[in-house]
């Protein structure tokens, strides 16, 4: 498994005696330092706290794609522990993290640019052509999430960028902006116009 992977690479590095600071209670930063300084324990939490976020934004951006989700996740902790001490404190952790991750995929996007997106194929057209789905089948709720789902994966790139940032992340403005390396009013016109495109695109019901 590759979560043990990173945690060997963590237990490379010479242990010190724990910080008198509560690992709980740290915020990323210190996390950080306190990882640097080779409490693996600080890692650990960092990893814990961001994992699923991360994760979820990477799966969303890959059009749901599990394996090459997984390969950049991997890739992007990895690059935590052999890059940590790069860190400057000029922005948040996460910050730095999501930046990682977003590199990560534009490189493996640049791989790929002879493969072709199946993902709109696999969509299910009586899902999404279907305005009267039968109730005893599904939900109207359920429905919709359907809908909004893969609508979002329709989206052009940097508004489905914006539109995932800001939806399954807690990062302000100003962070996600710096994630997408951007302004923050290029990035809030990203998100204006990828809400517009959904709201227009999904059935009045759903809104």
């Amino acid at each position: 498994m590759w979560t043990q992977t990173i945690k060997l690479m963590t237990n490379t590095v010479d242990t010190i005696k724990p910080s008198s600071l509560s690992i709980k209670q740290a915020n990323d930063e210190e996390l950080l330092s306190l990882y640097c300084n080779g409490d693996t324990s600080a890692f650990d939490t960092l990893y814990n706290r961001h994992r699923d976020s991360l994760y979820r934004f990477i799966l969303r951006q890959n059009n749901n794609m599990t394996s090459l989700a997984e390969e950049v996740f991997q890739e992007v902790w990895m690059n935590v522990i052999n890059n940590k001490k790069q860190f400057r404190n000029e922005s948040k952790f996460s910050t730095w993290l999501y930046q990682i991750a977003r590199n990560k995929l534009i490189d493996h996007s640049r791989k790929a640019t002879t493969r072709k997106d199946n993902f709109h194929d696999c969509i299910d057209d009586e899902v999404i052509e279907s305005n009267n789905p039968q109730p005893d089948k599904k939900s109207q709720l359920e429905i919709c999430i359907e809908l909004l789902q893969s609508f979002v994966l329709q989206l052009p790139k940097e508004q489905k960028e914006a539109f995932i940032l800001k939806h399954d992340t807690e990062h302000s403005i100003d962070d996600m902006a710096l994630i997408a390396n951007t302004s923050h009013e290029t990035f809030k016109s990203r998100l204006r116009y990828a809400m517009k495109k959904l709201r227009d695109w999904l059935p009045g019901e759903c809104l």
